[in-house]
């Protein structure tokens, strides 16, 4: 009951009464913390809002860089993402002169494990984004539209240009930030696990499902 009562606290601070309430409603009629159901919204960025140049620098990170960070607490590289990076994952790192200031995962596989053993195949010119970071010093300055457009400007050479994603319906600071960098909502993955069984309801915009080439 405490730790509940601690994230209202904070999302009535974040996010205000509006927030509030928008919270309370997802939680009680689609149960958001209940261990046997989930609901997952889904989105998709190939038209990032415009961002402003600051002078910042951009590169894949190398596996001496994700060795480097992993190994510094300040950097929320953990072992799982350096196993991912081996297995072809890869990092965009953001600097400002030669401080880190954050960075923005892309997977190499199009096929995208959501929530509880139910996978997701992507069309091929899309790429799942995930594990975005910011330094706090560098908070509040829309760095993460940023990274996502470079992200965009990155993958052209392989054919891609769009970005997937995946948000829990009652995570109001993520869903704020993708929207920010112009995310839009192309679906909604529901979960229930009862009787020993997992029920799936899936709904995806077409350009996301039957007429983006698969292989």
């Amino acid at each position: 009951m405490a730790n509940k009562l601690a994230k209202m606290r904070s999302i009535l601070r974040r996010h205000g009464l509006a927030g509030g309430i928008v919270f309370l409603l997802r939680v009680i009629v689609w149960r958001g913390y209940s261990p046997k159901s989930c609901r997952m919204f889904l989105f998709a960025l190939s038209t990032p809002r415009p961002a402003v140049p600051n002078g910042h620098t951009f590169r894949f990170a190398s596996i001496e860089d994700i060795r480097k960070y992993h190994a510094d607490p300040a950097w929320p590289i953990r072992e799982r993402d350096v196993q991912a990076f081996e297995k072809g994952d890869r990092c965009l790192l953001e600097f400002d002169g030669d401080t880190l200031v954050g960075f923005a995962w892309i997977a190499a596989s199009r096929l995208v494990e959501i929530m509880w053993g139910f996978h997701f195949n992507m069309p091929d010119d899309t790429v799942y984004n995930y594990h975005s970071f910011t330094a706090p010093a560098y908070r509040g300055k829309g760095l993460q539209s940023l990274r996502h457009l470079q992200l965009l400007e990155h993958i052209k050479e392989t054919g891609q240009h769009r970005l997937f994603g995946y948000v829990d319906h009652t995570n109001l600071d993520s869903l704020k930030g993708v929207r920010k960098s112009g995310y839009r909502r192309i679906g909604v993955l529901r979960c229930l696990r009862t009787q020993g069984r997992v029920k799936f309801s899936l709904k995806v915009s077409s350009d996301l499902w039957s007429n983006g080439q698969r292989t």
